[in-house]
């Protein structure tokens, strides 16, 4: 099931809040209802699916429908907390998102999110969008009581403007979501990179190396795909070859001793992979592109004398 089923992309708004919540304990429930609960201020306990999170100050959690999930508040320790919950209809409402979800990118990545809750925090203006949609949703409601349409609590301008602000904030919530995981992958890749990096002279196996950065070997090799447009196998080539170029550029090793200093188990892998990548053989590389390791001063002695000039004496001489 994803966050967010576009298939039924009619909004009705079903529940709302904006509380300061001394102390609290709800039973655990679940409803055929979306919700999002976002931390204003403090800190508060929620159960899910058998997990606990701790929502702190701009954090929040959205939930799909009939997730079985519990608030707790302890006592001493206040939270502020807004809260929407809305249903998803094929039925015509007043908000539609398909709009939504046909121009902007994020909104469609999010909808094929496919998780039953997500646990995050605010990275742009979530709060603030809900913020807004809460006191426009509260507007109406101190003038009538069970009324369940909003045709019937709010004018048209009322209702346009909880059209534009729930789709608002939709796009934050979609953000906020996408740009979670984004900086989530990258702390990913970029613990793989450090290990590459480390380890380039031993044999990298990719489930092993899948395992230390913490996720499957397939969701590692979709990081390397989309954020370095190359598979593993070749981005840890590419870091051994860079490597090699640097041991024939700078020291006098041998080809053989470059290879296995960079990682390959033969010098025949590696002058067929290396000529793959560069046009060439390394020895041919290192001879249009090495630097004479063998300064040489002559035979003289150079030194500063007190004056500050500098004075070259043969070696051959008794300084």
């Amino acid at each position: 099931m994803s966050l967010f089923d576009i298939r039924n992309p009619y909004i009705a708004i079903t529940a709302f809040y904006a509380l300061n919540l001394p102390e609290y304990s709800m039973r655990p429930h679940g409803h055929p209802h979306c919700e999002i609960m976002y931390v204003t201020k403090g800190s508060c306990l929620i159960h899910v699916n058998n997990h606990e999170f701790r929502l702190k100050e701009r954090q929040f959690i959205f939930l799909t429908a009939d997730i079985l999930h519990q608030l707790s508040i302890s006592e001493g320790t206040p939270c502020s907390i807004l809260n929407l919950e809305f249903s998803c209809l094929h039925s015509k409402t007043d908000i539609c998102l398909a709009e939504l979800h046909a121009g902007s990118p994020a909104f469609a990545g999010f909808c094929n999110y496919s998780e039953e809750y997500f646990v995050g925090n605010d990275t742009d203006h979530l709060g603030y969008s809900l913020k807004d949609l809460i006191n426009q949703l509260r507007s109406g409601i101190p003038h009538k009581n069970n009324v369940r349409n909003l045709s019937d609590i709010y004018t048209p301008d009322q209702r346009c403007t909880i059209r534009l602000l729930f789709q608002r904030m939709m796009l934050e919530l979609a953000k906020s979501v996408l740009n979670h995981n984004k900086n989530t992958g990258m702390l990913y890749l970029k613990t793989a990179r450090d290990y590459i990096s480390s380890h380039l002279t031993e044999e990298i196996r990719i489930p092993q190396l899948a395992e230390y950065a913490g996720i499957n070997k397939s969701y590692l090799q979709s990081l390397f795909s989309k954020y370095m447009n190359c598979t593993i196998t070749d981005y840890i080539n590419q870091k051994r070859l860079e490597h090699s170029v640097f041991l024939l550029i700078n020291s006098s090793l041998s080809i053989t001793d470059v290879a296995f200093q960079s990682g390959y188990n033969s010098r025949q892998h590696f002058g067929s992979t290396f000529e793959k990548y560069y046009g060439m053989s390394p020895r041919a590389y290192r001879q249009l592109n090495g630097r004479n390791m063998n300064p040489s001063t002559g035979e003289d002695y150079y030194y500063i004398g007190e004056n500050g000039v500098w004075t070259n004496i043969p070696l051959t001489k008794k300084i």
